[in-house]
């Protein structure tokens, strides 16, 4: 049977803003960006499509269906998708290969950022490298004449 993927919806906050999906994972607590390509080919796991279907309904041709395989990869690594089911085929589809094959223009964007625990959140000093004009520098750095925490 046809690997069938299926983007996960529970514990999920999704808005869409722009061409860009914003995607909050309660579970890891990570923030998640997503273009549009890789809004497009997520939006397409319906779990009733195949992986071929999916590339079908992508286009593009073989170009697509290599953004697909390489997009669905990078969603299943990012927990967007439901259970595991990585396909040979993208397993073995590097991030150069598909630079090689489709170039770097054409190559979906999910970009992750992890939410501070609250504790970092309300922290009440600078620490190495963060500006130190609305918050002093924690112990054991000084503030540089850049306004730097070093």
């Amino acid at each position: 049977m046809a690997n069938r993927p299926k983007a996960r919806s529970d514990q999920l906050l999704v808005q869409r803003t722009g061409e860009d999906t914003l995607v909050y994972d309660e579970r890891t607590h990570r923030a998640l960006c997503l273009d549009a390509r890789a809004a497009r080919v997520w939006q397409l796991c319906d779990g009733t499509r195949s992986e071929r279907e999916i590339a079908a309904s992508y286009g593009e041709g073989e170009a697509g269906a290599a953004v697909v395989c390489w997009t669905l990869g990078e969603l299943e690594k990012s927990g967007l998708l439901e259970g595991e089911s990585a396909s040979a085929a993208r397993a073995a589809l590097s991030r150069r290969a598909l630079m090689r094959n489709v170039g770097l223009a054409a190559i979906p964007v999910i970009m992750a950022i992890t939410a501070p625990t609250a504790r970092a959140a309300v922290s009440t000093c600078s620490t190495s490298g963060q500006e130190c004009a609305t918050r002093p520098c924690c112990t054991g750095f000084t503030c540089n004449a850049s306004m730097i925490c070093q």
